[in-house]
């Protein structure tokens, strides 16, 4: 599934810190189904006009930028491990750069990476390791095949894998919650119906062999200018086990002139 690097980047980051709050599994899709309307998938102009509606509003929501820079709050929960205390930075310029640094108490930054659309570049502090990718390369050893558009849009809080094809519509006073077919995966999205902001999606692998998924929340709503920036976010990625992230934004600002620094350490072992 073409998500979360910043889950493998986590798993490389060997800090103890307290067990993480606030990673409890949300309810998906909509839990409350009081007064909710189905509206058939029957190809009738009804769904059409629709969909089409909720489509445009859920694109007119759409964040834009041309570069972006954030701080945030970071947890991390699998069945093996936990961390907390940690903060994420962010920066990224649009469809050309993503830098992440990964900082821990007093001990400070302990990852950096960059990532383009051709190549990874990141390093570990605590192991003393570096590693120099190209993306295909990247995708085997972190065992998480993504692309550098959706790792964008997610961070971004943007809907990853929306489609035109809707199916299973369903409506309620408060949330609409439908799915969207595309060639690899299944995703399933709840959007507020009055002014179709994302509160939460889901990305299923279309083999049911495979049994992975992808849970994203969001809240929090923050207005930057036209923008509508969801300041939390909750992802748990279902597989073999379940891993829980908690992601909360406390600094971001759009469109300011950044650097991208990364200063190739000596005496690091490449992996």
């Amino acid at each position: 599934m073409r998500l979360l690097l910043l889950v493998g980047l986590l798993g490389l980051v060997t800090v103890s810190c307290r067990r993480p709050k606030e990673l409890a599994r949300s309810s998906f899709p909509i839990a409350d189904t009081t007064h909710a309307t189905v509206i058939k998938d029957n190809g009738s102009e009804e769904l059409k006009k629709f969909t089409d509606s909720m489509l445009t509003g859920i694109r007119k929501n759409h964040i834009d930028f041309n570069s972006f820079s954030g701080r945030a709050r970071f947890a991390f929960e699998n069945e093996s491990d936990s961390k907390s205390g940690l903060t994420v930075t962010v920066r990224m310029k649009k469809d050309s750069i993503i830098w992440i640094s990964i900082s821990a108490p007093v001990i400070d930054e302990v990852v950096r990476a960059v990532i383009t659309k051709d190549s990874l570049k990141l390093y570990n502090r605590l192991k003393k390791q570096l590693v120099l990718r190209d993306i295909d390369n990247a995708k085997e050893m972190l065992n998480i095949p993504f692309d550098f558009n959706t790792l964008q849009d997610l961070l971004i809080g943007n809907p990853v894998y929306l489609t035109d094809s809707v199916y299973q519509v369903i409506k309620t006073p408060s949330v609409i919650s439908f799915s969207c077919d595309n060639p690899e995966f299944i995703s399933l999205f709840n959007v507020y119906a009055d002014d179709y902001g994302l509160q939460q999606s889901k990305v299923m692998d279309k083999d049911s062999a495979v049994k992975r998924s992808c849970e994203m929340t969001y809240g929090d709503y923050a207005n930057i200018g036209s923008r509508r920036f969801p300041t939390t976010r909750r992802i748990l990625v279902e597989e073999k086990s379940i891993t829980k992230v908690a992601l909360d934004f406390t600094r971001y600002d759009f469109d300011v002139p950044l650097s991208f620094p990364f200063n190739m350490p000596s005496g690091y072992k490449r992996i």
